[in-house]
């Protein structure tokens, strides 16, 4: 066959060497590991799951919207990064009109490049911004998207920055480890592997999928019982960290001003009530007082609260799920403050 079919020979041989591609090819779109492939269809965890791939939250989110909004008709959003996740709406819901329909749209590591393009993305589709809640951390104000990284990327329907063939070439090859290739085939073997790599976790959240929310309804119930159980010796010496030197430098530069202006201008344009809530974070890092003097400049004194000088919460990890997280119940103190206050003193300061 060799000497008289010398192409039909090529072919095969062809074949034979890519066949270990598209293997994984195929591989890839059955597991689709980073749910990234198959169309969304209300649930990203299945029942029962204590171990989960690490995936990107804001491409979780957006399909997320796009699935419930036709029947949920969202008008309502709560913007920030993962810390937002924890300011739960049944805690928001009683400062909002009795007709608004409330929505997470927040991402890991959300920057204000991001709540300004989902802003742009929410307008484009027609749908209304009556309220808003923005979680603005420190770090925020000088946070850089990382479109270069498969968790943090930006979904390409909310920007112009990562096309639909970047997005995907980027997760293929994020998938192409041979330590996740051998966790999809067997599983049991290499489930340690991949935690100790970071490419998976056990911090199954308890979601309402409708909504977008994920917490922590274990961690909950028994802080609000027990929080000694919750709060152990070991859990402290985990997070423990030495408290960063005060005051904080400024961060607002020029071009981070540009962007805060913008986004203020989107949300005085759609008519927008919103808040801003600047969060505590353990170790104490304040806001420095000039970049709270812009914000209030730019969004008005009464929509702006800073909680980041508390030193209660900057300094106790009892409010706190991890070295960043702030608890539920804390998330709803903080929503109640600024809502019901004009003078925004922390209600930790109060006691």
């Amino acid at each position: 066959m060799s000497n008289r079919h010398p192409f039909k020979r090529f072919v095969l041989l062809s074949l034979l060497a890519l066949l270990p591609a598209f293997l994984l090819a195929a591989l890839y779109v059955v597991k689709d590991p980073f749910h990234v492939i198959k169309p969304y269809k209300g649930r990203v965890y299945n029942p029962g799951d204590t171990i989960a791939l690490t995936i990107n939250w804001g491409h979780v989110t957006v399909e997320s919207f796009k699935y419930f909004d036709p029947d949920g008709h969202f008008d309502s959003f709560i913007f920030g990064s993962s810390i937002s996740g924890y300011y739960l709406i049944k805690d928001w819901q009683p400062y909002l009109p009795s007709d608004a329909h409330p929505f997470h749209f927040n991402a890991t590591r959300e920057t204000l490049v991001g709540i300004r393009n989902k802003l742009k993305y929410l307008t484009s589709r027609g749908v209304p911004i009556k309220n808003a809640l923005i979680i603005m951390e420190d770090e925020m104000l000088q946070r850089h998207p990382l479109d270069g990284d498969v968790l943090f990327v930006q979904h390409p329907e909310t920007t112009e920055d990562v096309s639909w063939w970047d997005f995907h070439q980027m997760f293929f090859n994020a998938f192409r480890r041979p330590e996740l290739v051998g966790y999809l085939l067997f599983p049991s073997a290499m489930v340690q592997t991949v935690l100790d790599k970071g490419y998976a976790t056990t911090d199954i959240t308890t979601r309402i999928e409708p909504i977008n929310e994920g917490y922590y309804a274990w961690a909950d119930s028994v802080i609000a019982v027990n929080p000694d159980a919750f709060f152990t010796q070991e859990h402290i010496a985990k997070y423990t960290l030495p408290l960063k030197e005060l005051p904080c430098p400024p961060k607002i530069q020029e071009g981070v001003k540009s962007l805060l202006t913008e986004i203020a201008q989107l949300l005085h344009e759609q008519g927008t009530d919103y808040q801003i809530i600047i969060p505590p974070h353990y170790g104490y890092e304040a806001i420095d007082s000039q970049d709270l003097f812009l914000l209030e400049n730019i969004f008005g004194q009464e929509r702006v609260h800073d909680y980041s000088h508390d030193p209660e919460m900057g300094s106790q990890l009892c409010h706190y799920y991890d070295d960043g997280h702030l608890i539920a119940q804390d998330c709803a103190r903080l929503i109640d403050s600024a809502y019901r206050t004009v003078t925004l003193p922390s209600p930790y300061l109060l006691q």
